[in-house]
């Protein structure tokens, strides 16, 4: 039996910011949700796949800013990190997501153990300074050998954006 799972669904956050007096900027993150496609549950290897978040940071006035800015992702309807859980009809299937390609690290808020996305980067006047995008991989993991059911698996993961 196979059980589809269509992934986890990324909800985007808007953030806007200003600096000081020198320098105004905006930034906006969104997100490309990781989509496993079909689970088989008699699979002995895992199903990964890969999702995106970006962040684009636009220059509005001023000087030229440095933005410091971290990305959190929620731990979804399961409500905790370890194991998070997509969600059919009846069924979960549980899976995670991670920081790092080798998925050892735990892509969450930075508390019990978890990682955030990070990065900084100096947006100034003009055209080549005045936006900046950065993408960030979101490496996802059904586990292998779950008992699960055919049907859509799904779960929402809100990301948060500090700067």
């Amino acid at each position: 039996m196979n059980a589809l799972a269509r992934g986890a669904a990324l909800v985007a956050a808007t953030l806007l910011a200003c600096a000081d007096a020198r320098a105004a900027f905006d930034c906006v993150v969104s997100a490309t949700g990781v989509a496993f496609g079909t689970y088989d549950p008699l699979a002995a290897t895992a199903n990964d796949s890969v999702g995106e978040v970006k962040v684009v940071c636009t220059h509005l006035s001023g000087g030229a800013a440095r933005i410091n800015y971290t990305a959190a992702l929620s731990p979804g309807s399961s409500g905790r990190y370890p194991q998070r859980l997509l969600r059919s009809t009846d069924s979960v299937l549980g899976y995670n997501l991670f920081v790092d390609l080798a998925r050892s690290r735990l892509w969450g808020d930075g508390t019990g153990g978890t990682s955030l996305a990070s990065g900084a980067f100096t947006v100034g006047p003009g055209a080549k300074n005045g936006i900046k995008e950065v993408r960030h991989a979101i490496y996802g993991r059904i586990p292998a050998l779950q008992d699960a059911p055919p049907g859509a698996y799904a779960d929402t993961i809100v990301v948060t954006l500090t700067f």
